[in-house]
């Protein structure tokens, strides 16, 4: 005869007669199991382990388009997929419109320095963050126009705006959003009106959230440009794999090594996570760009 009762009243009993021990799960309220496996444990119990039923790996993501917005601010589509008990969490005023997604209404930056927004998911698969940026107004040069770029060869074009602000205004730094390894980043920024002939500073990248990666990088005066040797300077692109790229440069001037730049001129740091045409990057490897000046430009 088969006798098939709940798993509930086999372990009250099997308690009650010899001292039975079952761990209790931390993650669920109902467990679910798929095997036993028995073993002796002090004082005369039994351990019983148990394998959930199902228990496969998930995984916890989150994509933001766009990633950049202007002073002028606009809607952000926010897209995640973490599994159930899904709640999203930062941004400014987050409303749902569908079972995984969401859009943020940003007002205009009234600041002359940009802001970043994190927006990040949690769920029965984890949690992730994800990030945008919205530029200042600034006072001696507005963020880059131009519009959308697309580089040839790449399934996607991150661009981003960094506004270089009013003189001694901190540093803008924007970070990406899904950049991986079939990617490129294209931050772009226009010069002021004015030189600093032998005043330097840099235009600098580096991890931000997901691994490091081995990466190319230039300054040019053309997107989706890896020129070598590069016009600007002969260190103005990256020869070697480096996973934190930088560009030394002057606005005005003269020098053997760093780029020089030119006033009142766009210019655009590129960045691949590929190395002699290998991608370096599996999934998603963001970074964020900072713009450092010189001193009193």
């Amino acid at each position: 005869m088969h006798i098939n009762r709940s798993i509930s009243r086999v372990l009250a009993a099997a308690v009650a007669s010899t001292g039975f021990a079952v761990p209790v799960p931390t993650f669920s309220a109902t467990l679910a199991c798929s095997s036993f496996t028995a073993s002796p444990g002090s004082n005369g119990t039994i351990m019983v382990n148990c394998v959930e039923a199902g228990g496969g790996t998930s995984s916890c993501s989150i994509s933001v388009s766009p990633s950049s917005l202007p002073a002028s601010g606009g809607n952000v589509t926010v897209s995640t997929s973490c599994g159930a008990n899904t709640s999203l969490s930062g941004g400014k005023a987050l409303s749902q419109s569908g079972t995984n997604s969401w859009v943020d209404a940003i007002p205009a930056n009234a600041a002359s320095t940009a802001v970043t927004y994190s927006y990040t998911v949690t769920g029965d698969a984890g949690s992730k963050t994800a990030f945008v940026s919205q530029a200042g107004q600034g006072s001696t040069s507005p963020p880059p126009t131009g519009g959308a770029i697309s580089c040839a060869g790449f399934d996607k074009t991150i661009v981003l705006d960094l506004n270089w602000g009013a003189p001694g205004s901190p540093a803008p730094r924007v970070a990406t959003s899904g950049f991986g390894g079939n990617s490129i980043t294209v931050a772009r920024f226009t010069t002021p009106n004015k030189v600093a002939p032998g005043v330097y500073a840099q235009i600098k990248s580096g991890q931000w959230v997901d691994a490091a990666r081995e990466t190319t990088a230039s300054l040019s005066t053309t997107p989706c440009d890896f020129p070598y040797p590069n016009p600007l300077g002969r260190l103005a692109t990256t020869t070697q794999p480096v996973v934190s790229p930088s560009v030394t440069y002057a606005v005005g001037g003269s020098s053997v090594y760093y780029a020089i730049l030119q006033p009142n001129t766009t210019y655009y740091f590129n960045i691949k996570h590929q190395v002699n045409g290998v991608s370096t990057c599996s999934g998603s490897c963001n970074m964020f760009v900072e713009l450092q000046k010189p001193n009193g430009l």
